[in-house]
């Protein structure tokens, strides 16, 4: 790729219309299922299925907005963060047909600026007709095996977090009824099956795989696998939301406050280190998107404005939470060993939380000694970046704003300036009780 390379990619809803020859450009067959030639991609081969099994024939909008999400997961897995001439933008062109392109083409800007923001890519997209149509309700009425919408009243995202599992705990104990979506990817849906089975009741569930699959390398970054994990749960909530007759139906994103801003703990992690999955902005961007093709699904934040530790400090007292917290995973870098490492960020914000909740921290991490990752140079890179931001000046406004824009409200915006510093306190806490001068 030369500097400034544009990578171009082709979508394609219908076998017939992929290429047998390569033209230079990277195809891909929507909801293939495997790819038909080596310069050919498929993703999404379990969407179809898992939308015919939620009873009701889904909108175009929504059929839509998952063929968008599975071009992006495609494109997002098929090219090379490496290859870009900064090693991390890359600058996507992508051919894409849809059922009805008008209301997308209406918000194209705003979709491609939410893109750029979440994965600090640059995004264009040419949108053609003829897309994928969503499963016809023959189809629909032929599956044994479906989702009981009569015992649900809202969706929650559901990842086998500790986040997502303190969200569906008290989503329960308020006495609603969620139907958990959860991106399975390998190695994740048995995580998710564990952490689901110790949950006070059993719910409704959809769990999908979108297999971005080719022959050709993989970038294992990806950034936008929220919108797809998005995409889906607007898919399940409208299904919902028809089923209930509503006007909207809630999709629950349980983030905490800290990890949902993800400000930059130094300087240089401005760009690799800084997910943007559940930044108030990104979530936002994404509203008005769903808002504009008429979706009728409302996206909340409920922990947006507490703490990890916050959020389990409630929990702590309860018989099954210390086993309940165990099965979880919190670690980026868990598959690699079937383990988590207890140093990653997202480790150390994990066990800082646990500390701060008084919770007894049964996981087996690969590090459960902070001290000896000291003397690991090629391991310590994040423990030593969570010392240094604590070391400096207590987290302001605009050490917060480095991750994105915060909301104009004053009271809003306060308050996740607030919860970050809280989270990092939470964060100094631990490292202290760890013998760490912080």
């Amino acid at each position: 790729m030369g500097a400034h390379a544009v990578t171009r990619i082709v979508c394609h809803a219908a076998r017939a219309n992929v290429p047998e020859v390569t033209d230079g450009q990277i195809h891909v067959w929507l909801y293939g299922p495997s790819p038909p030639y080596t310069h050919v991609g498929t993703v999404g081969a379990q969407v179809m299925d898992a939308a015919s099994r939620l009873m009701l024939r889904p909108s175009l909008a929504a059929i839509d907005l998952i063929s968008i999400a599975m071009a992006v997961t495609a494109a997002d897995t098929f090219v090379l963060r490496a290859d870009a001439p900064d090693g991390w933008g890359r600058d996507f062109e992508i051919v894409l047909p849809l059922a009805d392109p008008a209301p997308w083409e209406a918000i194209k800007p705003a979709l491609e600026a939410a893109l750029r923001f979440l994965s600090s890519d640059m995004w264009h997209f040419e949108f053609a007709g003829e897309g994928a149509l969503p499963p016809t309700d023959s189809v629909i009425r032929s599956r044994n095996r479906v989702v009981d919408l009569s015992k649900v009243d809202c969706v929650s995202l559901f990842s086998g977090g500790l986040d997502s599992a303190i969200g569906a705990l008290d989503v329960l104990a308020r006495g609603r009824r969620p139907l958990l979506v959860s991106h399975a990817s390998r190695g994740d849906a048995d995580k998710q099956d564990a952490v689901a089975s110790l949950l006070p009741v059993a719910c409704e569930r959809m769990s999908v795989n979108t297999y971005p699959t080719w022959a050709g390398p993989d970038d294992d970054s990806m950034r936008t696998r929220s919108f797809q994990f998005l995409a889906l749960g607007a898919l399940a909530a409208e299904a919902v939301a028809k089923y209930r007759q509503s006007a909207c139906v809630e999709l629950l994103v349980c983030e905490n406050g800290l990890i949902a801003l993800n400000s930059p703990l130094t300087p240089r992690r401005m760009g690799s280190h800084s997910t943007r999955t559940a930044h108030p902005y990104f979530l936002r961007a994404f509203q008005n998107i769903l808002d504009a093709v008429g979706l009728p699904v409302t996206v909340t934040n409920p922990y947006r404005h507490r703490t990890k530790g916050e959020m389990a400090a409630p929990h702590a007292a309860q018989t099954n939470f210390r086993s309940l917290v165990s099965t979880t995973v919190s670690c980026g870098k868990w598959k690699r060993r079937n383990q988590q490492c207890g140093r990653c960020v997202p480790c150390l914000i994990r066990r800082a939380s646990l500390h701060a909740a008084g919770v007894t921290d049964d996981t087996d991490y690969q590090y459960p000694d902070l001290q000896s990752v000291m003397s690991d140079e090629e391991g310590r890179d994040d423990l030593i970046a969570v010392q240094a931001a604590l070391l400096r000046s207590p987290m302001s406004e605009l050490q917060v704003m480095k991750a994105g824009p915060l909301p104009i409200d004053p009271i809003d915006r306060a308050a996740f300036v607030s919860v970050a510093a809280r989270g990092m306190q939470e964060l100094r806490s631990f490292l202290a009780s760890q013998g760490f001068h912080v």
